[in-house]
């Protein structure tokens, strides 16, 4: 039975059924090269999808102090807003959003979204317009010269199509081994990707 991943219900019962903290993919520390090279401590950051991944929290303890973490569970929210409270993490900010419909941010308001599995669970979904659904909706909160990372496990032959049709943006692809807890057998893929796009214009 295929779960309903873009539906709050389903994210709600999940949360409520274990609220620890986890990492869908990959750490801070194993991604930590990487968003430093691409992130700059000063930048306005969306965390797109954020769960109750550790991510937000070790960056803003790196020195990253503006960090907007959105994601459509009302419960996962609510934990994370009484795990940060703002007088103790002040710039670490939850709220509820749903990524295809950011209606509570203006036009260019970031400098960078990060998606850590987000993308991959629309793609699970039945509506592959919501892939480019979601695109549009980052390109429009991105300020010129923002980026849009995407962590994934999905292929670029299963992805890029959708990140072309969606934007004018340029699209880098970086690839990162998976931590020993994701390795499957010598035959799979055994890293996951790195989608970097750009917004130029």
């Amino acid at each position: 039975m295929t779960q309903n991943y873009g539906e709050p219900d389903y994210w709600n019962a999940r949360y409520l059924k274990d609220g620890d903290a986890f990492d869908w993919y990959q750490s801070f520390e194993t991604l930590k090269s990487f968003l430093t090279s691409h992130c700059e401590k000063s930048d306005n950051i969306l965390m797109l999808g954020c769960g109750n991944s550790l991510l937000s929290e070790e960056m803003y303890k790196y020195g990253y102090k503006t960090i907007t973490n959105v994601d459509i569970s009302d419960v996962v929210i609510k934990q994370c807003n009484e795990r940060y409270p703002i007088e103790e993490y002040p710039g670490l900010i939850y709220q509820v959003a749903n990524g295809l419909d950011m209606e509570d941010f203006k036009d260019e308001t970031f400098d960078c979204v990060i998606d850590k599995g987000t993308f991959d669970t629309i793609m699970c979904g039945n509506d592959s317009g919501d892939a480019i659904k979601i695109c549009e909706e980052v390109f429009r909160v991105l300020k010129k010269k923002g980026i849009y990372i995407v962590i994934s496990y999905g292929k670029p032959e299963d992805r890029q199509f959708y990140f072309e049709q969606a934007c004018d943006w340029n699209i880098e692809i970086k690839t990162i081994p998976k931590p020993k807890d994701y390795q499957e057998n010598p035959d799979k893929v055994n890293y996951h990707y790195i989608y970097i796009m750009r917004k130029d214009q």
